[in-house]
This record gives structure tokens, sequence and C-alpha cells, in this order.
């Protein structure tokens, strides 16, 4: 068979199976992995309910691919931003920017990886293990090409010290996903989000101290 005739073929797979996924991740964000129907996701996707099965397994497959297709395009943008020129502070604003602006962006998926992910027992598993691994060695390489560059302190340790800034910027996620943390009105939700970036790197790396700018 010509090529000209699979393309579109192999496209229109590409595009049905990639409706189930943001389908899914709809459903699990709104009604929880556990409560959610595999007839929900076709629903909400509008599409028939067998041919679910004829992409994915279960809905335990779906939630899988939702984190290993979604999360590696995420991890591919921090590692871009972390083996970039820059000073170890535009960096790390770089990547908390990118981290919490998932969230705006992308709020289902943010909520989906939280709370059906994240604090799941398959969060556990070798491979999803290595795959989060990725962030914080990325945080890792900033810290240690600060440390080079005479811009982070020389006697931390930066294996040590970047599981307090991606343990800081959950937290902080997890506020927002929950809605403990409220967004100011009075601003841009773009504003907001680049403040709280700014503040969670000002925080790590300069302390709650004040100084002679505060007196």
């Amino acid at each position: 068979m010509p090529k000209s005739e699979t393309k579109p073929k192999s496209r229109t797979r590409s595009d049905k199976r990639n409706r189930i996924v943001d389908a899914a991740i709809s459903v699990f964000a709104r009604s929880g992995f556990h409560r959610a129907r595999v007839s929900d996701i076709a629903a909400e996707a509008g599409i028939a309910y067998g041919l679910v099965y004829h992409y994915f397994k279960n809905k335990e497959e779906i939630l899988n691919t939702i984190f290993e297709e979604r999360w590696t395009g995420f991890l591919e943008a921090v590692e871009n931003i972390a083996d970039s020129p820059g000073s170890t502070e535009e960096k790390l604003v770089g990547i908390t920017s990118m981290i919490l602006g998932a969230n705006r962006v992308n709020p289902e998926w943010v909520k989906v990886f939280v709370l059906e992910i994240q604090r799941s027992s398959r969060f556990a598993e070798p491979g999803q293990i290595r795959a989060v691994g990725r962030l914080f060695s990325a945080v890792a390489r900033v810290l240690r090409d600060g440390q080079a560059k005479g811009e982070v302190r020389g006697d931390l340790d930066p294996d040590i010290a970047c599981y307090i800034v991606v343990g800081g910027l959950e937290t902080v996620v997890t506020g927002l996903v929950l809605d403990v943390i409220e967004i100011d009105s009075s601003q841009a939700e773009s504003e907001y989000y680049s403040k709280v970036a700014a503040t969670v790197v000002e925080i790590f790396l300069r302390g709650l101290a004040a100084d002679s700018r505060d007196q």
C-alpha cells in the first residue's frame, strides 16, 4: 500500500488515542481515578465504549500512559532549562515557573498527577521512580553548575538541596490543586504565578532573614 494511504490512517489512530487520553484526564480530575468508569471516558471523548479497549486494556493503562507521555514532555522542557546558559537564579526561576505554569495551563493534568498518580502505590514502580528522578537530577545539575560559578555555596550537597527545592514546589502545587492557596484576584493569573515562582527561588537562595533592604 502506498505511504500516502497509510499516513491518514496512522494520524487518525493517533488522534483518537490522544482524544481518549485527554478525556481520561478530564474524567479522572473530575471524578477521581477509582470512581471513574471506562464508559465515562468514552462519553467524554465522544466515541463508542468498545473503542477505548481498542487502544487500552483498561483504565490503569490509560493512567500509566498519562504519566509516561505527558510527564516525558514536561521533563524535556525542564531539562532544556537546566542545560541552557544563564545564572543559577535564572534557571531555578525558569524551572519553577515551568512547574507552576503547568498548573495554570493544564490544571486537570496536574490534579491527576498530584492526587491520582503521585499518591498511589504505582508511583513507587521502578520506571516511574526513574522518570521522577530526572526532575531531581535536572535541579541538582543547576545547583552544581551554580557551585562551579560561585553562585551557590560550595559546602552544600546538591543532591540533598534539590529535594528541598522540588519538595517546596510540590507543596505549593498541591496547595493550589486543593485550593488551600488562593490566587490573588487583584493580579493577572500569569503575574501571580510569576510572583510565586520568584518567591520560592528567593527563599531558597537567600532565606527568610531580613537584610538591609528591609530596614
